[in-house]
């Protein structure tokens, strides 16, 4: 569970990634789940934090992109 502070943080985050092209919101949601799984094998108390940005992003890309997947293997193969 996020705190009251988490979830501002994250709201502004998420409202942030339509700002930002095309390439760049592929980029962020790449890093998102790069930081996730980072945060998974460390067991990291930033963990919830980090799946939270993880799915803002892949909303994101869902909601821009109808193919989002084929468009992130483009990018990253």
């Amino acid at each position: 569970m996020l705190t009251a502070t988490q979830q501002h943080a994250l709201d502004l985050f998420a409202k942030s990634l339509s700002g930002l092209g095309d390439d760049a919101l592929i980029d962020t949601y790449h890093q998102a789940w790069e930081d996730h799984r980072a945060a998974s094998a460390e067991g990291s108390d930033n963990l919830i934090k980090s799946y939270a940005e993880s799915l803002a992003t892949e909303k994101a890309m869902r909601d821009r992109f109808p193919d989002y997947q084929s468009r992130y293997q483009l990018r990253y193969p």
